[in-house]
């Protein structure tokens, strides 16, 4: 028989590394043509972090977000940064691309007032210009300004700035405060189990993620999506080797013979697996992060076994305490519900 089940998670999660000091680095210099070059030691490794802190640097700049290019990730030429863990990259390199960035808008901004007369104080930059806060028609293109900049008034429009994350560690009575900011996720799973075979079938799921300000939608939905993914194989699939023991290293459920050999034994969801995956992005602007962001990574991870869980409870009565909850489990545990007097 298939019964199906419906379980809810919610969690919380720090956006950089708790109590360390944990800063980023940046240099941003705007070329003669109006084109920017960042340099970083934010390494993207494939979570969009050179997207995500290019479209800032373009934001702040007034220029496209064509026209930026991020160098990171390489120590022999990039300036420090702590490390690409702790979903820290955009919150704490956006902050450090920003500092830089006002350096870059001032030489700007003073050319700009040189050039047509105005205060600086009275000219802005919008896309693509840098114009009068009181006539709006009357304005300098970007690229002009930069061009001016290094070959009329010979200044170059670069910068250099970082950012720290405003955090304390606990003292010895745990009193502090650690953390910079926090991001929020909820999870909806809705399964079918099988009980006669044990075997879960996971059916939808929702995700609703608080990223602060979602500086490219596309990349946050698509960390949700790999989350929800990444979450199911930690709830169904991918056991964990070599097993956490006890203090003595002995675990009664270790069996080495079960080890995988190859990654052909390591059985990632495919294309075929993956349910309906809703998301759902809050933008809750962060005080400190650059436009209101904050992190959207590793939790988009976190909710989902504890979802998938609950629904499989919802749907056959059992806990499962141990991941993933092969079918082996959820017979076991049936099993010892029926012999206690339980209903299947």
């Amino acid at each position: 028989m298939k019964k199906k089940g419906r379980g809810v998670s919610c969690c919380i999660y720090s956006a950089t590394v708790p109590s360390a000091p944990n800063p980023c680095s940046a240099n941003v210099q705007m070329r003669e043509d109006g084109s920017v070059v960042v340099q970083t030691g934010a390494t993207d490794i494939g979570q969009g972090s050179d997207t995500a802190l290019a479209a800032i640097t373009a934001e702040e700049l007034g220029v496209s977000i064509d026209k930026v290019t991020v160098y990171s990730g390489d120590t022999g030429v990039t300036p420090f940064d702590f490390g690409t863990f702790s979903s820290r990259l955009t919150f704490v390199g956006g902050n450090a691309i920003r500092e830089a960035c006002k350096q870059v808008k001032a030489t700007l901004l003073d050319t700009a007032s040189r050039q047509l007369g105005i205060p600086a104080e009275k000219l802005g930059i919008v896309p693509g210009f840098i114009q009068s806060a009181d006539n709006p028609e009357v304005k300098l293109p970007i690229e002009a300004a930069a061009a001016l900049s290094v070959f009329v008034f010979r200044q170059l429009p670069m910068g250099t700035g970082y950012y720290y994350p405003k955090n304390t560690p606990v003292d010895e009575y745990c009193q502090g405060d650690p953390f910079a900011t926090f991001s929020y996720a909820g999870m909806i799973a809705e399964v079918e189990v099988d009980t006669e075979t044990g075997v879960v079938d996971v059916i939808k799921m929702q995700a609703a993620l608080d990223c602060g300000k979602a500086v490219n939608p596309m990349l946050v939905e698509g960390q949700m999506q790999g989350g929800a993914v990444i979450g199911m194989g930690f709830a169904l699939r991918e056991d964990g080797y070599p097993y956490m023991g006890n203090l003595d290293g002995v675990h009664d459920g270790f069996d080495p013979s079960r080890m995988p050999d190859n990654l052909s034994d390591y059985p990632i969801a495919t294309a075929m697996d993956i349910p309906e995956i809703e998301t759902y992005i809050v933008e809750e602007l962060d005080c400190e992060g650059p436009f209101g962001a904050k992190s959207c990574g590793e939790i988009s991870v976190n909710p989902v076994a504890p979802a998938i869980i609950n629904a499989i409870y919802d749907a056959v009565g059992v806990r499962i305490y141990e991941l993933p909850a092969t079918p082996d489990r959820i017979l076991k545990a049936l099993r010892e519900k029926e012999l206690k007097g339980g209903v299947i």
